[in-house]
């Protein structure tokens, strides 16, 4: 059985012998004598001789931390260190004597434990001073103490421990102590005999039964035995109280005061009593029993007196509700399901006899289905039927909660019953909620180590809405239960508990804003206490290191669900706990420093000028006339931005500011007017500057940022300076430099542009399909229109992408998958277009620098795509998987789903392919050019295929500079983003792609216009044109180069000289 989730501590003593020819060294006041062997055999450590060398003796004590190791390794460790043979030789002159486990120091359900092993115990100074859990035995030791010691010191020998002082009071004589506990066996599938022979046994004991010198067993009996029929009855001399037989409705007669037998298992973990204990009924008030039906459990409860001597309670209870009980009962836990389903028919004041067939065979069918389904099924039971169709409210107790068995036990009722009253799902397969009807509030019950539910409402269209989580880690609820009664003596143990709780499942806390919430009110409970005990340094490091798991980049999602609800103020209220803690700092001066989190306590010159410089980031200068006081406290956080929303006092609900610097947190002991903050701006393309504070009041306490006191004194270099006239927590607010109508205007001319740019590229598309067979004879004219065919579709497919990105990112709660999808597609379409112009670039380079060399048209087609579409796979993949684990793939700062620029640089991946392709095409272009000048066009290309590849030089000659400029232009927008009229021209740029591709690479494409207008040369000869004018029609206008294009009619439309573009 593996150890629970809590930090054990061994303490092992080692005692070290030390062989020593040297006489300087220094003796340990622990010395004895020993010979030392000289012909290498062992000698026993315990085995006294005069020699000349002298043998020195250590004791050192070593503290294992063995969080998470099983229990079962724990204890063989025990074992072998037991079975050790002794010395251990370590060195020539070194040997280990004995090692003895002293201290084992836990954390259980009960609290925390520090407990010594055999042989060894707390002195009594320990025992009073960190409360024993147990007895001190003959004044002077006990074995478990209920706090970490704060000295460190662990477990002495008991032989070496000394007696406590005399008290100065005459002692009074031991006190016997009687507690009735309760124990509850599970006793399922138990023969009946080997439960008699039990009982017997039991009855057979002779009493009392001694535990330890100060536990006795003074008695056990047999009180309660529950039944497969859910009956649970009494043993002899016991019985069910009036109250319970009339609850749970009794299965034998009712006496003045009880009943021997009733008709299910009480919640609660309620057992008979002893007869004299019971008192009369009252005016009886019966309520409906519960439905008697088949259980596959029988239990038994045992009732034991013991007699125990007294000892001292923990400082932090583990339960909300303290018991008197020395054990706890073992009681298996009841859930009541309180569940609904709907009949589409019309609703009948007489459906709700419970005489009536039909409420007898719904009745009849739940308790059948969910049997059937559940494993841990105790009752079901019908409740009512009500009208709106008709809804019918349904109850199930069960022992085991599970949401699969509950989703196809509702599966089972509309395969049942949906027939015949017309009952079936509306949402379905949902990830979650699983299958739904219309309106019905789902309910999902959390994982085995969570506490809550959670909840979402089906709606008419088949989809769940109102979801909510309310699920809490079981470890952080029982941490709340036990902040809520926590006082000062417990706050050390209890902070470092949460600390490694927060610490070893932070993934899962900053997943989810239930326990996140929870956390908060913890920290807050934490709060309450410190106004009554002094926080030291180790108390404020635990709890900063909590409240940072917080503050983490991952919770940053948690938040935004938080702080969406108006009616909660957890963000506000987790900054009002730090505040209030560094309120009751101790006297002492101390730098506490935390992965995202820095305080500095220290001390205030009155004569000079005070300078504050936090990390480079905030700079506080307080001059001399302000510094009326000793001591200032500055706490300076990395990454609140993710908890603090960005509204201010002049709007709740402001999407448009960005807290842009870091929030610094400054107490002193008096007051101050005069303070200039210096804040580093976090993000450089924003503007607008805002000097605030955190106004805990704003919004009838919900908290928001106000500027009130505070001014802004400059901007520059990137450095804003605030001039404020008291202390609390600042910030920067800052926002998009371009002002909102102007951003509208920029959508406005994006979005149309895009439009236009995607209904030119379906027309390209259309056009190649119609013209293809006319147009694609040879090799070159077949590469260049797949070339200008893909780069049309990886263009239109990027811009579909482009406003499925700008949906996502409009949403008021931005889906970050989605959003990191949709950047995915774009950049991938985006590269894909930029390579396949590239894959033009080359195949002109190729068909004009090798013109005899022929490459067979598959091969052509694998090299093509996968330089044009492998590639651009390659970066993008490359560019996610580095990028996303640290979430920093897309921009965050604006809400654009895009690459990120401010914090990886990932948008690089994009750039510095593109731009390369730009300049590698307009080398090539310049390259075909000069060969063209100089030696003609005839001389540099196969007759058949010149038209094709001036083609191909006029869409790289125009779109290569025009794509690049674009592109260019989107890179100006990141590194100047405050340049309206670079926004301007970028988004003209950008929707104009698709009209260029369609006007350049097709539409002046003279072969083309003749196939779509049944114009084409046809001749029966192969015939010459000699005219210069003709020659440039098909070409660029700047290639004035005599030539002769070659036309061809051949029965086979594909053949390899058919003239073609």
């Amino acid at each position: 059985m593996a150890s629970p989730k809590t930090v054990w501590y061994l303490s092992v003593l080692l005692v070290f012998c030390s062989s020593l020819e040297k006489q300087d060294c220094l003796e340990t006041p622990n010395v004895t004598s020993e010979e030392s062997p000289t012909d290498g055999s062992q000698v026993p450590s315990r085995e006294k001789r005069e020699v000349t060398a002298t043998i020195y003796e250590k004791v050192g004590e070593v503290e294992f931390d063995v969080y998470n190791i099983p229990l079962e390794i724990i204890h063989d460790l025990k074992s072998y260190v037991k079975s050790l043979t002794y010395p251990i030789l370590i060195s020539s002159v070194l040997n280990v004597t004995d090692i003895n486990i002293t201290t084992e120091c836990s954390s259980d359900p009960s609290g925390f434990r520090c407990r010594c092993e055999d042989q060894y115990s707390w002195s009594c100074d320990q025992c009073s001073s960190n409360v024993s859990c147990d007895e001190i035995v003959d004044g002077k030791t006990c074995g478990c103490l209920n706090n970490y010691p704060s000295d460190g010191k662990f477990c002495q020998p008991i032989t070496n421990l000394t007696a406590c002082p005399s008290p100065t009071t005459t002692a009074e004589p031991s006190t016997t102590y009687g507690e009735i506990i309760e124990i509850e066996l599970d006793m399922t599938d138990i023969s009946a005999t080997l439960i008699d022979v039990l009982r017997a046994s039991v009855s057979g004991l002779t009493y009392p039964v001694l535990i330890s010198n100060v536990l006795n067993v003074t008695d056990v009996n047999f009180t309660t035995a529950c039944y497969p029929n859910s009956t649970c009855r009494c043993e002899d001399q016991y019985g069910w109280s009036c109250d319970q037989c009339l609850s749970y409705g009794s299965c034998d007669n009712i006496t003045d005061d009880s009943c021997g037998c009733i008709k299910a298992i009480p919640s609660y973990g309620q057992f008979c009593q002893p007869i004299t204990n019971l008192t009369a009924c009252t005016t009886p008030s019966p309520t409906p029993a519960f439905p008697v039906e088949e259980e596959t459990t029988k239990k038994y409860t045992e009732s034991s007196t013991t007699t125990t001597t007294p000892s001292s309670t923990t400082s932090i209870p583990t339960t909300k509700q303290s018991t008197a009980s020395s054990a706890t009962p073992t009681t298996t836990s009841e859930n009541t399901l309180n569940l609904q389903f709907t009949m589409d028919i019309t609703f009948e004041s007489n459906f709700n006899d419970a005489n009536s067939a039909m409420f007898k065979d719904i009745d009849q069918a739940i308790v059948d289905i969910y049997k059937r389904n559940m494993r841990g099924f105790i009752s079901a039971k019908l409740n009512s039927l009500k009208s709106g169709s008709v809804i019918a409210d349904f109850t199930v107790i069960t022992t085991i909660v599970d949401n699969v068995e509950i989703a196809k036990a509702k599966a089972d009722i509309v395969s049942t019953l949906g027939e015949k009253y017309k009952i079936k799902f509306i949402c379905l397969n949902d990830a979650i909620f699983g299958n739904g009807q219309v309106n019905e509030k789902v309910v999902v019950y959390c994982k085995p180590d969570e506490v809550g539910q959670k909840t979402a409402i089906c709606q008419g269209n088949g989809s769940f809405t109102n979801r909510v989580d309310n699920c809490v880690l079981t470890e952080i609820d029982k941490l709340f239960s036990l902040s809520q009664a926590l006082v000062g003596t417990g706050l050390p143990g209890f902070l470092e508990r949460l600390r490694n709780s927060t610490f070893n499942l932070l993934g899962r806390i900053v997943a989810s804003p239930a326990t996140i919430s929870t956390v908060v009110n913890i920290l807050k409970n934490v709060a309450n206490v410190s106004r009554s005990t002094p926080i030291n340094k180790p108390l404020m490091t635990n709890f900063l290191e909590t409240a940072g798991v917080l503050t983490s980049n991952g919770a940053k999602a948690s938040w935004d669900v938080l702080n969406t609800n108006l009616t909660k103020n957890e963000s506000s209220a987790f900054l009002g706990t730090i505040e209030t803690l560094s309120n009751f700092l101790t006297d002492d001066f101390f730098d506490i420093e935390t992965p995202s989190i820095f305080l500095n306590k220290t001390t205030v010159n009155n004569s000079i000028n005070n300078l504050f410089n936090l990390n480079s980031s905030v700079l506080i200068d307080i001059p001399a006339s302000e510094a009326s006081f000793n001591s200032i406290t500055i706490i300076t956080f990395d990454s609140l931005d993710n908890v603090l929303p960005a509204r201010n006092s002049s709007s709740l609900n402001n999407s448009v500011n960005t807290i842009n610097g870091k929030v610094v947190l400054v107490k002193v002991n008096g007051t101050i007017k005069n303070v200039t903050f210096s804040f580093g701006v976090l993000n450089k393309t924003l503007a607008n500057p805002q000097c605030v504070f955190w106004n805990f009041n704003l919004f009838d306490g919900l908290g928001g940022w106000d500027d009130k006191g505070c001014e802004l004194q400059s901007e520059k270099n990137g450095t804003v300076t605030c001039h404020c006239n008291h202390l609390t927590s600042f910030s920067i607010l800052m926002s998009p430099s371009i002002p909102a109508v102007l951003r509208v205007a920029l959508e406005f001319i994006t979005y149309i542009g895009v439009g236009i740019s995607m209904g030119c590229l379906v027309v390209c598309l259309i056009i190649e399909m119609l013209v293809w067979n006319a147009v694609t004879g040879n090799n070159t004219s077949y590469m260049r229109h797949v070339s200008i065919v893909n780069i049309a579709v990886s263009l239109l497919i990027a811009d579909i992408w482009f406003i499925i990105g700008a949906a996502i990112s409009d949403n008021e709660k931005k889906d970050l998958p989605a959003c990191s999808t949709a950047t995915f597609f774009i950049h991938f379409f985006y590269l894909a277009l930029f390579f396949w112009m590239l894959v033009s670039g080359l195949l002109l380079l190729y068909r004009t620098v090798m013109v005899f060399s022929h490459t067979s048209k598959p091969a052509m087609l694998a090299i093509s795509f996968s330089l044009g579409y492998g590639a651009p796979l390659i970066i993008a993949v490359i560019t996610i998987a580095v990028t996303a684990p640290g979430k920093q793939y897309i921009r965050d700062n604006d809400g654009v789903c895009w690459l990120n620029w401010t914090e990886s640089k990932a948008l690089l991946a994009f750039v510095i392919p593109a731009l390369t392709i730009v300049v590698i095409n307009l080398l090539i272009l310049i390259v075909v050019l000069f060969k063209m000048l100089r030696r003609g066009v005839r001389d540099v290309t196969q007759p058949d295929e010149k038209n094709a590849l001036v083609v191909i030089a006029r869409c790289l000659a125009i779109l290569t500079p025009f794509f690049g400029t674009t592109w260019g232009l989107g890179v100006g927008t990141m590194t100047t983003p405050n340049n309206l009229g670079i926004h301007i021209v970028f988004a003209i740029f950008n929707s104009l792609q698709g009209l260029f591709i369609l006007v350049f690479g097709t539409l002046l494409d003279k072969k083309i216009r003749e196939a779509l207008t049944g114009r084409s040369q046809v001749s029966s000869n192969r015939t010459r044109s000699t005219s210069a004018a003709t020659s440039s029609s098909s070409g660029l206008g700047f290639f004035r180069i005599r030539r002769r294009n070659v036309f061809n009619v051949s029965a086979a439309p594909t053949s390899s000289t058919t003239g073609a573009s």
